[in-house]
């Protein structure tokens, strides 16, 4: 069938949409499975809770799957001032945290869904964020290319993008891959700060700042020294491409999750897990699978970065801690004052 219906739908629903067949992703699988080998993989990460062929595999899903409708949503907004004060430093949150684009681009690919459904039967399933190789699915239907930071770079977006899509087993006609690529730039493989870009497309997981953010055991001084003031996440190898630079902020597309910028340190730290969860809901830092103890690990290095005296207080409860991870944490980071 012919896509410009639901191209035509999609424009209504706000979010750019193309396609491609559900074939599996066999190039990709293999892919990861040499990473896996080389062991760029974190032990406890998300490779070894999930089986590389069915990741790569739509038909994993629904198993008369015949297309994917692939899609992308803006986030990038304009910057916000550092709100810290004396005492009360606060914490950066990566930009594709600061509200929740997910949750939003998945509300939107569901009305889609419906309207395939009522106006073709179609059957589908929506995943954003999914058990779906997604940024294979953005190259292969066109939404855009592989950067070398392995992230996908949109023409007008850049990589200021979420993905999601729609698993059908309508026929489609496909969209054309794009020929184009980052050349000879490798900016954001020089401006990595722990140099986890060990080669273009290529991360080392175990070093990269983003990855490391829900990893709930300690980071070794090398790694703490690099983390800067984050609380949440890592977006410099963004920050730094060519192609990101062009691109202007827009207005939030969702409210969805909303927490800005900047998250307090020194709140956080003296904060329970349920108050944590409450006051940062529908945010995906307080999302399920996110461990609260790394949570604090990362604001305890934050503060042993920033070096604010007036948190010394703070820091030395934590190094009392009965939680061992937070107690190691907290003397690094007091070593730093």
């Amino acid at each position: 069938m012919n896509s410009a219906a639901i191209k035509s739908k999609a424009a209504e629903l706000g979010i750019q949409v193309r396609i491609t067949d559900a074939r599996p992703f066999l190039t990709e699988a293999e892919k990861i499975k040499v990473q896996y080998d080389r062991k760029l993989f974190r032990e406890n990460g998300f490779w070894y809770k999930r089986k590389i062929d069915n990741f790569c595999t739509p038909h994993s899903l629904l198993s008369d799957a015949r297309s994917i409708i692939g899609s992308c949503l803006f986030y990038l907004t304009p910057d916000e001032p550092d709100p810290s004060l004396p005492g009360q430093p606060y914490g950066v949150v990566a930009r594709y945290t600061r509200r929740n684009y997910y949750k939003e681009l998945k509300n939107r690919l569901k009305e889609l869904a419906k309207f395939l459904r009522k106006e073709y039967g179609a059957k589908c399933i929506v995943y954003v964020c999914g058990p779906i190789a997604e940024k294979p699915i953005a190259r292969r239907c066109g939404i855009g290319y592989y950067g070398k930071h392995s992230i996908i770079i949109n023409p007008v977006w850049g990589s200021w993008i979420v993905l999601g899509e729609i698993i059908t087993d309508l026929e489609i006609e496909p969209d054309d891959v794009l020929n184009m690529s980052c050349g000879e730039c490798d900016a954001c493989i020089k401006a990595c700060p722990t140099g986890a870009i060990i080669e273009p497309y290529i991360i080392d997981r175990k070093r990269c700042l983003q990855d490391l953010t829900n990893y709930s055991g300690y980071l070794p001084p090398d790694i703490a020294q690099k983390w800067d003031n984050r609380i949440y996440g890592c977006s410099l190898c963004q920050e730094v491409c060519p192609v990101n630079k062009k691109v202007k902020p827009g207005q939030p597309m969702t409210e969805i999750g909303a927490i800005g910028a900047y998250l307090p340190l020194v709140e956080i730290l003296n904060m329970n897990e349920q108050t944590y969860r409450k006051r940062y809901g529908n945010n995906q830092v307080s999302a399920r699978w996110i461990h609260f103890e790394a949570i604090k690990r990362n604001a305890l290095i934050a503060l042993g970065n920033i070096r604010d005296r007036k948190t010394i207080p703070i820091v030395e409860k934590f190094t009392k801690s009965s939680n061992q991870l937070l107690k190691k944490t907290a003397l690094w980071a007091l070593n730093q004052f």
